[in-house]
This record gives C-alpha cells, structure tokens and sequence, in this order.
C-alpha cells in the first residue's frame, strides 16, 4: 500500500508547551482524499493559482481521490430562512436579501472555476447551504465508501466554511491537514480594528483563527511540502 510522509504543524496547548510541534506523519494514500472547499470563482487569485493549483496537481498526480464543496443557496432560498434574515442585516447596508442572488440564479446554475482548479469529470463537486461541507450533504457518505481516514484541505474561508467543513470532519473522525497557505494570505478576511501587520498573519483574525485550529483541529502543512511529499511516493 502507497504512502506520504507529510511533514506537519501543530501547537501544543499546555504549560511547558504553548509552541509549535513538528513532525512527519507516515499515511495510507488509499485512505487519504485532498478536499478543495470553496475554489469555485473566475477572478484571477494569486493564492488560488500559485498555491492551490499546484497542490491540486501533485495530489492528482499521486493519485489522490479529490472532492470538492461549493456554496448554493438555492437549496434554502426561502423567505422564511433564518441565514437569509441574519445575512441580508450583517452583510448589506441597505434592505437587500441576501438569497435574492441565489433565487435570481436559476436551475441550470453551476459553480464556474479558474480552468487550474476546475473539477475533473471524476471528482465530486457537493452542494452546500451553510458554511459546513458536511451538513445536508453527502460528502461524508462518499468519503467513508473510499475508506478515507486523512483529508488534506484546502480553500476559503479559514474564519468561515473552511473552519466549519474542517471541524466537522474531525467530529466525523477524519484526521485533517490543512495547507495553510492554500487559504486565505495575510491580512485578509480581517475587520479593520483586526489588521496588524506586526502580525507574520496580518491580523488578529488570521491569527487566532490559525492557533485556535492547531491546537484543536489538526495538523497543517504547506503547498510547498505537500508537493515535496507527494513526488516523494
């Protein structure tokens, strides 16, 4: 049986510790799948393309079984829908509702890619409605008919649906691995009493975000060692 030796990061949340641990982990390749949350966009992005993209390749290239999750609203466009009440009154200034974009969207509507990150024609791209791949959807049902035991992630939004898809794969007992510079770069998806660029992550945000998964969660590693780890097999 194929493996990867994948060197990884964690924090040690205890006293004498509160500092990064390092290792390797040596993992089944059969039982590992790379999961791509949120990549879905047509807008150039550097993290997309200079990051994701070329992990996406070497775990095609390793013969990763890869999935997918996307956001579609659709499925809970309704005008009772709570996310839609509280959404439309964080996000918008003015009265505008949220789920019009997706009720305006209609039913032959598919998630458009940069062509680097684009689904195969044999990698399951699941629909969601809430920040979790996991809720009302059937990637688990899929992962566990593969044998998959270690997700190695990657996408957007680390404070959001990155967070809560990653979470809940550990609560379904998955062993993650997040490529931490496969989401989001510095000084993003911060509020602008939470920049500082003292920070090596740009802010407050990114940064608690970050610890609070590595001493919670699961491992992280980078593009770069994931790649060297995978033309290592």
């Amino acid at each position: 049986m194929a493996e990867i030796d994948i060197p990884v990061r964690y924090y040690k949340d205890y006293p004498g510790g509160y500092d990064y641990g390092y290792e390797t982990l040596n993992l089944s390749l059969e039982e590992s799948a790379f999961l791509l949350v949120d990549v879905d966009g047509t807008a150039p992005n550097a993290t997309t393309q200079q990051f994701i993209a070329p992990a996406l390749a070497a775990a095609r290239a390793a013969s990763l079984r890869v999935a997918y999750v996307h956001n579609d609203l659709r499925l809970v466009a309704d005008p009772g829908n709570i996310v839609g009440e509280f959404w439309s009154k964080t996000k918008y200034a003015d009265d505008s509702n949220v789920m019009d974009h997706w009720r305006g969207l209609g039913p032959d509507y598919k998630p458009e890619y940069l062509a680097e990150v684009a689904p195969g024609p044999s990698e399951p791209n699941f629909p969601k409605w809430i920040w979790s791949g996991f809720h009302d959807t059937f990637l688990d049902q899929h992962l566990r008919s593969w044998g998959t035991r270690t997700l190695f992630v990657v996408g957007y939004s680390r404070r959001a649906c990155l967070h809560y898809t990653c979470a809940e794969a550990v609560g379904r007992n998955y062993r993650v691995v997040l490529l931490r510079d496969c989401s989001n770069p510095p000084g993003t998806i911060e509020f602008p009493d939470t920049v500082d660029e003292s920070l090596p992550e740009g802010g407050w945000i990114n940064r608690i975000t970050l610890r609070n998964f590595e001493h919670l969660i699961g491992y992280t590693t980078t593009a770069s060692e994931f790649i060297g780890a995978c033309e290592a097999i």
